[in-house]
């Protein structure tokens, strides 16, 4: 019936459902708390109606929906705080090298070039040393008293 009806139509349409609102309000008390829900419906419908806002909204006071509408793009626009630095390794790399260094007594350039064998090459020396150093160990190799 809507999609069929010309501009004129429509406009008559219009003023009757804002009559018949006005009289339904008239009977209410003059408070009409909105739940979540209704807002955001709201919200999500009132900024299409662009100027006409302020002449149509009567719900609640134009001035507030607008205000929701500001306060949901707002937070709409909230992007994640950029990490800082690289990645942190993964931790299966980060029990290999643990395990390596307890089993084998070898420094942090050894069990390096062991992850370069096994075809691991996202990790540097400073990160290997900086592993052993977090598990209490010590990055270089045990080594004789007389060396």
């Amino acid at each position: 019936m809507i999609a069929g009806s010309t501009q004129k139509e429509l406009a008559s349409q219009i003023r009757y459902l804002k009559i018949e609102n006005e009289i339904l309000r008239s009977k209410l008390p003059t408070r009409v708390p909105v739940t979540d829900k209704e807002r955001n419906k709201l919200v999500k419908f009132g900024p299409k109606l662009g100027k006409a806002l302020g002449e149509l909204v009567t719900i609640v006071h134009p001035d507030t929906l607008r205000r929701w509408i500001r306060e949901t793009n707002k937070s709409r626009k909230k992007k994640e705080p950029v990490k800082k630095g690289r990645p942190r390794t993964k931790e299966e790399i980060r029990k290999l090298i643990v395990k390596l260094a307890r089993e084998n007594d070898w420094g942090y350039t050894r069990i390096l070039g062991e992850l370069r064998k096994l075809g691991i090459k996202s990790v540097s020396r400073n990160t290997v040393k900086n592993i052993l150093k977090e598990n209490g160990l010590e990055p270089g190799p045990k080594r004789g008293a007389g060396t």
